[in-house]
């Protein structure tokens, strides 16, 4: 009788010990993965990883981390624990904040989350041929936020880009696309920006 099948094993980096986090944590389980949560990067792995999610806390509005340093530092101490292609690859997962597009009143979180999103296209290109994908998913924050209700920002004309479905965004919906991108079955998905935010980047400034 031969063993049963692995399960596949993944890390979640939470720095900022976020719902977000959690949700991906509880739905990458119930998909057969063996999670493992860290509140900072870990010296050492036992064993490799076929699934690395990197969740820095933009979407809470903590942009006190410098998150595209820190997921350049997770990378150069875990890519020895990142499964190889001829192992069936690994997959990596940042989530960003939808306001990586810009918006004039929070441009301390826009570029937080642009350099996030430069940052883990630049290591899709890098880390390809190695058989790592790289994606990011850059959503609302989860069930709406005061930042939605702050109004029009002083000086311009704009208003908030508001969702197209009836239903704010949820911790979960965010959970179900980082594990779309970290199942194998996305192995031909690097460098893409999904956007999970009910369509309100295309009412976005920087998107017309």
């Amino acid at each position: 009788m031969s063993d049963p099948t692995p399960s596949r094993r993944a890390l979640v980096l939470d720095p900022a010990g976020t719902a977000t986090a959690r949700a991906i944590a509880e739905r990458l389980a119930s998909a057969g993965h063996d999670v493992r949560t860290a509140v900072d990067t870990p010296a050492a792995m036992a064993g490799p990883l076929d699934a690395l999610v990197y969740e820095p806390g933009l979407l809470d509005d903590d942009v006190s981390g410098r998150p595209a340093e820190q997921l350049l530092a997770a990378i150069d101490q875990l890519g020895p624990h990142l499964r190889s292609r001829k192992d069936g690859g690994c997959r990596v997962v940042v989530v960003a904040s939808r306001d990586g597009l810009g918006w004039p009143s929070r441009p301390d979180l826009a570029a937080e989350s642009g350099a996030l999103v430069s940052t883990a296209r630049s290591l899709a290109l890098k880390l390809g041929r190695s058989g790592i994908t790289v994606n990011v998913v850059a959503a609302l924050p989860p069930e709406g936020s005061p930042l939605r209700d702050s109004g029009r920002p002083e000086n311009t004309h704009l208003y908030e880009p508001e969702a197209l479905t009836p239903h704010p965004v949820t911790a979960q919906d965010i959970a179900e696309t980082a594990a779309f991108l970290a199942d194998a079955r996305s192995g031909y998905v690097t460098g893409q920006v999904l956007y999970v935010c009910g369509g309100a980047s295309l009412l976005s400034s920087l998107s017309v």
